[in-house]
């Protein structure tokens, strides 16, 4: 039986009294730094006033810090009164291109940049938990928390590792976490299966044609109906030329040709995503991609020129620690609060850390009301702030429990 909202916490109040202290006496501030953030965003690379808060409080609390690591980066390192295991704990900073239409007070006051993505949430809530160990100290072991850059165009953790984010010390585990407005506050969930989310490619596919008066084709090489016959035979690679057990998605966000309705362009330009989670499909897609965009633009006596990017991995998290947090969830707040579901399409660059260190990544419920009903990217996405105490409790009592024992 899942535990009501009035006494879900009292298991972590028996069991963790402390942590739960701590969490209940810096809650507040918690939520004004995050009420701050949602009404300050930055886009990739420019979290120059995030990154400058995050650095403050982290050295007012006592944690070594590394600023400017991956651009904007920052990383704290509390050192307990013993060696031990590292603990690693990752939130993002940026937020999205987009207009924040929210009724709050927290309102976005940067015109066009919103923390729709809830960005906002992970930072805040790593701060929270970064202050709730600064007043516990750590018995044993090392706490690495990260605050990453440039999550939304999947470069963030590539340049924070590059740069050395993943020694000195070594993570043993690193856990990270994401909003999750399709689940009620209350309630987590893991992916059931090897890969937890998606690799994330995007391409340019540019077919040249020959431009002239639409109402002489025969005189003119069509791209635009080159373009059409591309973009119908490109989805057979989905249909029938990878196996269907294995998910894949290619999808087709802009087509970009022309300047009037009686003349035929020179060429028609067309931007897309690929979304895949074996590699060996990954490996698959741009090459048969480039066979039929080349082979039906000759056919017709145009061309075709794909410029396909690799963003980020599909992300595998480890096994062991999943079922560690599942029973933990149980635990703390009972079985129906942990929710086991199947991957997703959608990219997260948490995956390039997963490459190299054993990681946990779960989904924190956000929802309680229609206004915090919306998806992520939505203009109008909000969360029920007392997520952030369960945010906070799951990853402070995960790393009390994984340095200690």
């Amino acid at each position: 039986m899942q535990l009501t909202q009035n006494d879900a916490f009292h298991k972590v109040e028996t069991k963790y009294p402390e942590i739960n202290k701590a969490i209940l006496q810096n809650l507040d501030t918690v939520i004004k730094i995050r009420r701050d953030l949602r009404q300050h965003p930055e886009l990739s690379f420019e979290e120059k006033r995030t990154s400058s808060i995050v650095a403050n409080y982290l050295r007012e609390w006592g944690y070594e810090v590394q600023e400017g690591v991956g651009g904007t980066g920052v990383v704290g390192i509390l050192k307990g009164r013993n060696p031990g295991k590292v603990m690693g704990l990752r939130a993002d900073m940026d937020a999205l291109p987009m207009d924040d239409e929210i009724s709050a007070a927290y309102k976005s006051i940067n015109e066009g940049i919103a923390h729709t993505c809830g960005h906002d949430v992970h930072t805040s809530n790593l701060l929270g938990v970064a202050k709730v160990f600064s007043e516990l100290g750590l018995e044993k072991g090392t706490l690495k928390l990260i605050f990453q850059p440039a999550e939304e165009i999947g470069q963030g953790a590539k340049a924070m590792i590059d740069e050395g984010v993943l020694v000195n010390p070594k993570m043993d585990l690193l856990a990270g976490l994401h909003v999750a407005p399709i689940l009620d506050v209350g309630e987590f969930s893991l992916v059931n299966s090897t890969y937890d989310c998606a690799a994330v490619d995007i391409f340019e596919l540019v077919i040249e044609g020959k431009g002239g008066h639409a109402a002489h084709p025969h005189r003119a090489i069509d791209a635009v109906m080159i373009s059409a016959q591309v973009l119908v035979a490109m989805q057979q690679i989905v249909s029938r030329q990878v196996d269907p057990l294995k998910p894949v998605v290619l999808s087709f966000g802009q087509i970009v040709g022309g300047t009037k309705g009686n003349i035929l362009p020179n060429s028609v330009t067309i931007n897309g995503t690929v979304r895949t989670l074996d590699p060996d499909v990954r490996d698959q897609v741009p090459e048969s991609m480039e066979k039929i965009a080349r082979g039906i633009a000759e056919s017709f006596g145009g061309k075709a020129h794909l410029d396909y990017q690799r963003v980020t991995s599909s992300m595998s998290t480890d096994e062991h620690a999943k079922n560690d947090f599942s029973e933990l969830v149980t635990e703390l707040f009972g079985e129906d609060s942990m929710h086991w579901v199947t991957p997703s399409m959608g990219g997260e660059d948490f995956a390039e850390y997963s490459k190299l260190v054993p990681s946990l990544f779960f989904r924190l419920g956000t929802r309680s009301s229609e206004e915090t009903d919306y998806s992520i990217h939505h203009p109008k996405f909000d969360i029920d702030e007392e997520a952030i105490r369960y945010g906070m409790t799951l990853f402070s009592v995960l790393s009390y429990k994984f340095l200690n024992e």
